[in-house]
C-alpha cells in the first residue's frame, strides 16, 4: 500500500497562510517513476486553475437567455414554452462550457515547452503528452459543442413553433427530420399559413445567417467533421496523431494517361495540419458568431415565451 499526502498552502500579502491537506491511500507499490508523474500532473493543473486565464466574454450575454418573460399564456401552449425554455437552459450551458473549454485550452498551451523534449527523456515526454491531450481535448470538445449548438437551435425553433416545425412522427426523426433545410422550409410553410408574422420570420431568417458570414467558420465546421468522420487531424505535433497516405498522388502514368507505377515518398513524421493557434482563433471567432445568432433570436418574441 502506498499513501500520497498533499498539502496546499494559501498565503495572503500579510503573511497569513491557509492550509488545505488531503491523503490517498492507493493500491499500488512504491514506483518513483510514477510518483513523479503524478506530482508533475498535479503541478501542471494547479498552474492552469490558478495561473492566468482569458476572462470568458459571453457568460452574461448567455446568462441572459434564462431570464424568460414569464407572461400568462393559454395551457394549450404548454408544450411549446417548456420546452423552449428547457433548449434554451441548454444552449446557455453549451454556450458557457465552450468558451471555458477555449480557455482551459489556451492554458493548456502556455503550459507547453518551446521545443520537443528528447526521445529518451520519458518524465519530461509524459508531462509533454498528458498537458498537449488535455489541450486538445478542450479544443475538440468545444467545436463539438458548437456544433451541437447549431443542431440545438433547429430544436429550439421546432418546439418554440408548435413542435410540429418538422415531420417529428417518421422513425428516428431528431436524426433525419431535423435538419436546418426542414427546418427552414417548416418556417416558410408557418408564415404561408399566418401561423409565423413576417416580422418574426425575418427576424429568425436574418439570425440563421450570422454564423454562414463567420470568415473562419468552415475551419471550425471542416475540422469538427475531420474529427467525428475520419482519424484525428494533427494539431501542433505529429508525433501524437496517426496518419493514412493519400493513394490518389502516388501515381506514375505514361504519355497515354495509363498508370504504369508508383511514386512513393517516405518522410520522417508527416507534416502537421493544423495549429492550435489557427484553430482556437477560428473557434472564438465562430463561438462569438453563433452567440450573437442566439441573442438576435432570444429577442423574438414567439421564441421567448
Amino acid at each position: 500500500m502506498n499513501r500520497i499526502e498533499l498539502s496546499v498552502t494559501f498565503s495572503e500579502p500579510d503573511g497569513a497562510k491557509r492550509v488545505d491537506s488531503k491523503k490517498v491511500q492507493t493500491s499500488n507499490a512504491p514506483d518513483p517513476a510514477a510518483e513523479q508523474r503524478i506530482a508533475r500532473i498535479l503541478f501542471a493543473e494547479l498552474k492552469v486553475m490558478a495561473g492566468p486565464q482569458d476572462a470568458p466574454k459571453h457568460n452574461a450575454i448567455a446568462q441572459r437567455w434564462m431570464d424568460f418573460p414569464r407572461q400568462p399564456a393559454s395551457f394549450t401552449k404548454y408544450f411549446d414554452i417548456q420546452n423552449s425554455q428547457a433548449v434554451w437552459f441548454e444552449l446557455t450551458n453549451l454556450i458557457m462550457g465552450v468558451e471555458s473549454h477555449l480557455v482551459l485550452a489556451k492554458a493548456y498551451k502556455a503550459l507547453e515547452p518551446s521545443q520537443e523534449p528528447p526521445f529518451d527523456d520519458d518524465a519530461a515526454l509524459n508531462e509533454f503528452f498528458y498537458i498537449h491531450d488535455r489541450k486538445i481535448s478542450l479544443l475538440n470538445q468545444a467545436v463539438h459543442d458548437l456544433i451541437k449548438g447549431q443542431d440545438l437551435v433547429n430544436r429550439l425553433l421546432h418546439e418554440s413553433l408548435g413542435g410540429d416545425l418538422v415531420d417529428a412522427t417518421k422513425p428516428d426523426w431528431e436524426r433525419t427530420q431535423l435538419t436546418r433545410k426542414n427546418v427552414e422550409t417548416g418556417l416558410k410553410s408557418k408564415l404561408s399559413a399566418g401561423l409565423l408574422s413576417q416580422t418574426g420570420f425575418i427576424e429568425i431568417e436574418d439570425a440563421l445567417e450570422i454564423p454562414k458570414h463567420t470568415a473562419k467558420g468552415k475551419i471550425a465546421r471542416d475540422y469538427r467533421n475531420r474529427l467525428a468522420h475520419h482519424i484525428r487531424p494533427s494539431v501542433d505535433y505529429p508525433t501524437f496523431f496517426s496518419a493514412i497516405q493519400s493513394r490518389a498522388t502516388a501515381g506514375v502514368k505514361d504519355a497515354r494517361g495509363e498508370r504504369i507505377g508508383f511514386q512513393i515518398a517516405i518522410k520522417a513524421s508527416p507534416a502537421v495540419e493544423y495549429r492550435f493557434e489557427d484553430l482556437h482563433a477560428a473557434f472564438s471567432e465562430y463561438l462569438a458568431a453563433v452567440v450573437a445568432m442566439l441573442d438576435k433570436l432570444s429577442r423574438v418574441d414567439i421564441l421567448r415565451r
